[in-house]
């Protein structure tokens, strides 16, 4: 596998020789594990005190008669305050720089449903991805609805810009599917933000590529504490199920530091190192416990990788796509 990398170095490094990949990060990032939190339909409600907050206005009175209308005080919770509302969720939601949440509770007697809606406010559209893709999986049911929203039994999950947006039924079944979706396209008529997903999301290849799996991780990227800003999406061609990450830095230094970091942790607990880092591409290839075979590369700001993968063909391939990718976009 080593010959054949090499001479894919070789092939690459005329185009990345003036590699000048632009940084795009999701706000300021905060302290804690990227990891999702309860909703006030899934937890216990707990009181706060009174906001008020111009974000009240995105909840509808009603859903523009299908039935649903707003009961009791719009709650609002910052930064400081989340914790009353997510208690062990919040930290989650505090790495991708979340802002406030504006939540308040519905009925439809019609229909004999309660239901409660929680607008979350991030610091940008990549940091509303960020949380939002933390927490969707991929074979949800997913229907058209802000930027991509998908909906279970009692549950509507939608992103749009900075917002991401759940809407919990206090009932499930077939049945409450479609006045929760009346609800949710409400909301979403209130809310004024961009539908475009984020240009990153162009870079990964599309054979293989398994549907709403690519992440937004503002830190932790493989599980590592000093690897911030990452993306990464799962494969599967034919029984063979990868995955490939790629972070971006600041400037080719840091990009580089990120490498040795993460080299020298794959060579205190994973197999079979080898290590070309003197290479005029940087790159090394290990056999991960969890991942399997790893190869990693560093290219000016952006340090990318393949997890899982033992096919030295196919991993040139992605890697080859994958620069080309960059070069389209304009970060070269």
């Amino acid at each position: 596998m080593g010959r054949k990398l090499i001479g894919f170095n070789k092939f690459i490094f005329p185009l990345i020789l003036f590699f000048t990949i632009s940084l795009t990060a999701c706000g300021k990032t905060g302290k804690g594990p990227s990891s999702g939190g309860e909703s006030a339909a899934e937890g216990q409600k707990k009181p706060t005190t009174a906001v008020s907050s111009p974000m009240a206005g995105l909840l509808p009175s009603d859903d523009g008669g299908a039935g649903w209308k707003r009961s009791g005080e719009v709650r609002v919770f910052l930064p400081e305050t989340l914790w009353e509302y997510i208690d062990g969720g919040a930290e989650g939601y505090l790495v991708y720089n979340f802002q406030e949440v504006v939540t308040g509770d519905y009925d439809n007697r019609e229909a004999g449903l309660q239901a409660v809606v929680d607008i979350y406010r991030m610091a940008d559209r990549l940091c509303g991805f960020g949380i939002y893709s933390a927490e969707r999986f991929a074979d949800a049911e997913y229907f058209q609805i802000g930027t991509q929203g998908y909906i279970s039994n009692n549950a509507v999950h939608f992103w749009k810009g900075p917002y991401y947006i759940k809407l919990t039924a206090f009932q499930e079944g077939e049945e409450v599917k479609e006045p929760l979706k009346k609800l949710a396209f409400a909301v979403a008529a209130k809310i004024d933000a961009d539908t475009q997903f984020p240009p990153e999301l162009d870079i990964f290849p599309k054979e293989g590529l398994i549907a709403n799996t690519e992440r937004y991780m503002a830190r932790d990227v493989l599980g590592q504490s000093d690897l911030k800003n990452g993306f990464s999406a799962d494969y599967k061609v034919g029984d063979t199920e990868f995955k490939i990450f790629l972070i971006l830095n600041e400037n080719p230094e840091a990009s580089l530091k990120n490498y040795q970091s993460y080299k020298d942790f794959m060579k205190k607990y994973s197999k079979n190192v080898e290590d070309h880092s003197e290479e005029e591409v940087p790159w090394f290839l290990a056999e991960d416990p969890y991942y399997g075979k790893v190869v990693t590369m560093q290219l000016g700001k952006v340090m990318l990788g393949i997890l899982g993968l033992d096919n030295p063909e196919m991993v040139n391939d992605y890697l080859q796509r994958i620069q080309r990718k960059l070069v389209a976009q304009g970060m070269v």
